[in-house]
């Protein structure tokens, strides 16, 4: 299984808690390093459904390349060299924060 580094998934964890306004494990603890670490996407997906469930998206497809991407990446590690993708996962999901906040 693929694991991120713990100082990746609290750059993931504070993300989260930035747009959902919570401190580190809030949304009943999902936000929350520990949890990033083996399932890095986890952030991805909370941050998406976020945005949707808020009605802030500006169309219903406009995460979904992101989403599939990663999720492709993580999901094969070793076919999409995801130790080198993950920088660009954060900084992705950093600009997605970025416009919400």
């Amino acid at each position: 299984m693929f694991r991120i580094t713990h100082s990746e998934a609290i750059e993931l964890e504070y993300q989260v808690s930035r747009l959902f306004k919570c401190n580190c494990s809030g949304v009943s603890g999902l936000a929350d390093a520990d949890n990033f670490e083996p399932h890095p996407m986890d952030a991805a997906v909370m941050v998406v459904s976020y945005i949707h469930a808020k009605g802030l998206q500006y169309n219903e497809t406009e995460y979904d390349e992101f989403l599939s991407k990663y999720s492709t990446i993580f999901e094969y590690p070793d076919e999409n060299d995801a130790a080198n993708e993950v920088r660009n996962y954060i900084n992705k999901l950093t600009e997605i924060v970025e416009k919400y906040i």
